[in-house]
């Protein structure tokens, strides 16, 4: 039940990442969605799971639900990058259960999780307001289409929103949990993008107290592969609603070089690898 990949590109996350390619050969009874010959991609094994089942390599084998199949039009760069920006965006957004027109509060908005959150919240209806750095701000605003756009570096956030809470927060910050719950409404939901650095016991300790009917449901996100999530998103890519940031695409050789430029912080979008 796995598909035998040739990977073209990928975007780099760790030592493991995520993958597109052309289906080379489909194994199983069940293995029946998809065709030699097929582009298609996924988020690949090594990302979650404690394997060696990278993407840093010409071939791979993956689930076939975890595959989505790739609409035309979407290049190489794109669908090398998407997977795990993507669907670490779109289940965080989607644990909130997003009505049209909240209000939904992204930190790091101009990162790879980040440009896409704020893509998303606007597909989905949305008012979108973006927390960006100096360089950023006015293209999270201008680009991606965010309906405001805080500077870090010259606002508050904690008091420019204090009268005018949040629906949702997205935050992908490890420090960042009470300054995220101060601009939310007690009736809202923080959705917290789960890393190593993350506290689990706080966020059990909010999960706990909304449970005793006390603040804003809690969730922690930690991106899981899925097929069928990541064909809607390539739908909305194809559609020129949601639009991937390749910041720089390194060649294989220049493995270690990709590694440092997303360790540096501050990268605009998403950095993708090409496979030979």
């Amino acid at each position: 039940m796995h598909q035998a990949l040739r990977k073209v590109s990928c975007g780099t996350s760790g030592l493991a990442a995520l993958l597109f390619g052309m289906c080379l050969l489909c194994l199983g009874t069940f293995a029946v969605q998809f065709k030699k010959g097929d582009a298609v991609a996924a988020l690949a094994p090594g990302y979650y799971t404690d394997t060696q089942e990278g993407t840093y390599a010409q071939y791979a084998a993956v689930e076939e639900d975890h595959l989505a199949r790739l609409p035309e039009g979407v290049s190489v760069d794109t669908a090398g990058g998407v997977p795990l920006v993507a669907l670490t965006a779109w289940q965080a957004l989607m644990a909130a259960s997003p009505h049209q027109g909240q209000r939904l509060l992204v930190f790091a908005a101009s990162g790879g999780v980040g440009h896409i959150a704020v893509q998303l919240g606007k597909a989905l209806g949305l008012y979108v307001v973006g927390v960006a750095g100096p360089s950023n701000a006015a293209w999270v605003k201008e680009h991606l289409g965010a309906d405001e756009v805080v500077d870090y570096s010259k606002q508050d956030i904690t008091k420019v929103y204090a009268e005018d809470p949040f629906d949702i927060v997205m935050d992908c910050l490890a420090d960042n949990v009470d300054k995220s719950i101060s601009v939310l409404k007690p009736s809202g939901h923080y959705s917290h993008i789960g890393n190593a650095a993350t506290n689990k016991d706080v966020i059990k300790k909010l999960q706990d107290q909304h449970k005793q009917g006390k603040g804003p449901s809690t969730s922690n996100t930690l991106v899981q592969p899925n097929g069928a999530q990541l064909a809607e998103i390539f739908e909305l890519i194809a559609a020129g609603k949601v639009k991937l940031e390749v910041a720089k695409v390194f060649p294989l050789s220049d493995v270690a070089e990709a590694h440092r430029q997303v360790k540096a912080g501050h990268t605009r979008g998403k950095v993708v690898l090409s496979i030979p």
